[in-house]
């Protein structure tokens, strides 16, 4: 299975897309700084609403800023998970192999499954939607979401380290 994964990605690595990122000078920098701001973007619009559910801003409707801050966390997903494929095919190889890329491959689906378990458990929303707070179950979900944010962003800085 590893051998067919390293054979994928010696492939990817040896594409038109990554001989082009390769040869032009700012292309790289110009798709890492696009990822960079596509996690802020994710990251930070997750954040507002875990905290939200945490119990800040309670005087904020959960419903209302779910509903303005969804769309924007699927921008941040979209942008990030292009670049991220973009970084990814140059040098795939070496990337494929990384403990610190796999970890934050395998936190992002964890965060993925946490956000499924929010969406089953929260059906009851109306009872905590303002100035109520939100159930145990409810929090635990908002503290274990931005832990696992967290986490990603820094094995994504531990890349390069490892």
């Amino acid at each position: 299975m590893l051998l067919l994964v390293m054979l994928d990605a010696l492939w990817l690595e040896q594409s038109a897309l990554s001989h082009a990122i390769r040869q032009w000078v700012w292309f790289y920098p110009a798709i890492e700084s696009l990822h960079l701001l596509g996690l802020a973007l994710l990251v930070g619009s997750i954040a507002l609403f875990d905290l939200r559910l945490l119990g800040f801003s309670r005087q904020l409707w959960i419903t209302d800023l779910a509903q303005h801050l969804l769309p924007w966390t699927y921008v941040g997903f979209a942008i990030a998970a292009v670049t991220g494929g973009c970084l990814f095919a140059v040098d795939a190889t070496q990337l494929a192999a990384n403990p610190a890329f796999r970890l934050k491959l395998l936190l992002i689906v964890v965060a993925g499954v946490n956000a499924a378990l929010f969406y089953i458990k929260c059906r009851s929303v109306r009872l905590w939607n303002r100035g109520v707070t939100a159930p145990l179950g409810v929090r635990a979900i908002a503290v274990i979401s931005l832990l696992l944010w967290v986490a990603v962003v820094i094995c994504g800085r531990l890349i390069a380290y490892v």
